[in-house]
C-alpha cells in the first residue's frame, strides 16, 4: 500500500448523536460548505419532503461516500480482501448516520453492508455521493440534477455495471428476485419509478420526484405490494 495514499476516513462518529452532529458541523464548515436549499453540487439539500435528513448530516454522508469512492479507485492494485477492509472503514461511520435517520438498528445496517460484495459496496458509495442532489425529470447530470433511473445508472456504473436509462429498461435489464432475496444494490421497481436497496427490507436510496432530492427512504406500506425487485448483477 502506498504511503502517499490514505484509504481511511478522517472521522468516525462514536459518541452519540449530539457529539456526532457537532463534529459533522465542524467538519462541514471546515470545508467551507454551508448546506442550504440552493445548488452546491452533491451538497445541495432541498427540504420539500416529509422527513429529510438534516442538511449537515446529508452533506457529511455525501462527502464521506466520495472519499470512499476515491480511496477504492486508488486501491485497484491491492487485493479484494484489502479493498473490502478499506470499504469497511467508511461503512461503519456512514451506517450510523443513515440508520439514525431511518430509525433502525445501525448494527443491522452495518452488517448488511459489510456482508455485501465489493461491487455492491461500490454502488452504495457512489449512490450516497448524490445525497441532496435535486430530482429533475429526465436529468442525468450527477452532482447537479438526476431522475430516478439516472441515479441508478450512475451508482452501478461506479461498480463496473453499465445500465440503460429508464426505469422500465432497468427493470428489464435485471433478473427478477423475491423480496426475501434482496441484497444491497438490488433494484426496487414499480411502474414509473426505480430505486436501489440499502440491504434491509424496504429501505432504499432514491431520486423520488420534483421538489425533492436524492434521499434514503423507507418504502411506504401503501407501495410495498407494488414493488418488484431485480438483481442488476445477474
Amino acid at each position: 500500500m502506498s504511503a502517499q495514499v490514505s484509504y481511511y476516513p478522517n472521522f468516525r462518529p462514536k459518541f452519540g448523536r449530539a457529539v456526532v452532529s457537532f463534529a459533522i458541523l465542524v467538519l462541514v464548515l471546515s470545508f467551507g460548505f454551508l448546506p442550504t436549499s440552493q445548488n452546491f453540487g452533491p451538497f445541495s439539500v432541498q427540504t420539500a419532503e416529509a422527513k429529510p435528513m438534516p442538511a449537515i448530516e446529508s452533506a457529511w454522508v455525501a462527502m464521506q461516500a466520495q472519499l470512499a469512492v476515491e480511496a477504492l479507485d486508488s486501491a485497484d492494485e491491492i487485493s479484494a480482501i484489502e479493498q473490502r477492509d478499506v470499504a469497511s472503514r467508511w461503512i461503519k461511520s456512514i451506517a450510523l448516520i443513515v440508520a439514525e435517520h431511518l430509525e433502525i438498528s445501525n448494527k443491522d445496517l452495518e452488517l448488511a453492508w459489510l456482508q455485501s460484495d465489493l461491487a455492491r459496496q461500490k454502488a452504495l458509495f457512489a449512490a450516497l455521493t448524490q445525497l441532496g442532489v435535486p430530482y429533475k425529470t429526465n436529468a442525468d447530470v450527477p452532482g447537479k440534477a438526476l431522475d430516478c433511473s439516472a441515479s441508478i445508472k450512475f451508482a452501478w456504473l461506479n461498480a463496473g455495471v453499465k445500465m440503460p436509462r429508464g426505469s422500465a429498461q432497468q427493470y428489464a435489464f435485471g433478473e427478477r428476485i423475491k423480496s426475501s432475496e434482496v441484497q444491497l444494490g438490488d433494484l426496487a421497481w414499480y411502474p414509473g419509478h426505480i430505486s436501489m436497496s440499502l440491504g434491509l427490507e424496504n429501505l432504499v436510496i432514491q431520486a423520488p420526484t420534483n421538489g425533492r432530492s436524492v434521499e434514503v427512504h423507507m418504502i411506504d406500506e401503501s407501495r410495498v405490494n407494488w414493488v418488484r425487485w431485480v438483481d442488476p448483477t445477474a
